[in-house]
């Protein structure tokens, strides 16, 4: 009973994955880019695959990273938070930096089936259907 105990324990600590981050409908933007370079400040520029959500936006040609926050805010360069030789990742953007969750970039590539595959953070899925659960923005009223 213990064992379960601690099982249960461990999966409480796992941050959220894929499935719930992108049902987020505050996440203003939604892209699936290739990091084609980093600049020397190691911001990424960036090649857009496909826009999956974006509000009257202008689309970002390079992410910055993630700011800190707080009263001192500092850009956390996103050459710091990519895996080395990972280029392809399903971004959420605001503006040119990451929209802040737990995770806010998402591991892009293809599989056998030469379909695109995402890294949910739980193992990976078809990305046409995490990118189905995307919130469908509603008509404004007139």
């Amino acid at each position: 009973m213990a064992l379960a105990s601690v099982v249960h324990a461990d999966q409480d600590e796992r941050p959220p994955g894929l499935e719930q981050a992108i049902r987020n409908p505050s996440i203003p933007m939604i892209v699936d880019a290739t990091i084609t370079k980093f600049t020397k400040e190691g911001y990424g520029t960036i090649k857009i695959n496909k826009v999956y959500k974006a509000s009257k936006v202008v689309l970002p040609k390079q992410v910055k990273g993630y700011s800190s926050g707080g009263t001192n805010p500092r850009i956390v360069p996103l050459k710091i938070i990519t895996d080395r030789g990972k280029t392809r990742f399903l971004f959420f953007l605001k503006a040119d930096l990451l929209y802040s969750t737990y995770n806010n970039r998402f591991e892009i590539r293809q599989d056998k089936e030469k379909q695109l595959v995402v890294d949910t953070g739980a193992g990976w899925k078809p990305l046409k259907e995490m990118v189905a659960l995307i919130p469908a923005t509603k008509p404004k009223k007139k």
